[in-house]
């Protein structure tokens, strides 16, 4: 979980269209961000090689990662996160999104709307839902290792 490093915690509802766009990060594995109506969001999230990953969800349902819906809420700390359902929605797990970028004195901060796209990073969490405390992978196997996003580039019209 993000700790409240971020200090300066907004009430983000959404972002600039210019952060919307393809977010990778250092093993290759993406997430597409799209803005939709009302300050929701279109996410899609593909390995390496560009492939949707599979969700298991209870009843042994099954869904890909392509088009999960995006809001925006609260953490724990209070800080904004674009939050995920990466489950049952409703239950969870959740993927949770910080945009966030870095403070002169080299320390992370909530991104600003001003702050350039170069200049964010994307850092990922997980959110528990309905999974135990003892399980590696919270239930979502598909999001690990959590490393950073750069945003690359901008989805196809």
């Amino acid at each position: 979980m993000i700790k409240n490093i971020l200090n300066n915690s907004t009430n983000r509802k959404s972002i600039p269209k210019a952060w919307c766009g393809i977010w990778i990060d250092k093993n290759g594995k993406q997430i597409k961000i799209d803005s939709t109506k009302h300050d929701f969001y279109s996410l899609t999230i593909l390995d390496n090689v560009g492939n949707p990953f599979e969700i298991k969800s209870l009843g042994d349902r099954t869904k890909t990662t392509t088009g999960l819906v995006g809001r925006f809420t609260k953490d724990s700390y209070d800080n904004p996160v674009l939050q995920v359902e990466a489950g049952t929605d409703g239950i969870g797990p959740t993927l949770n999104l910080y945009f966030l970028a870095l403070n002169e004195n080299g320390q992370q901060r909530l991104a600003r709307n001003s702050d350039k796209p170069s200049n964010i990073i994307l850092k990922p969490d997980v959110g528990m839902g309905l999974y135990d405390d003892w399980e590696d992978d919270l239930g979502v196997p598909w999001a690990f290792p959590l490393d950073n996003y750069i945003l690359t580039g901008y989805p196809e019209k």
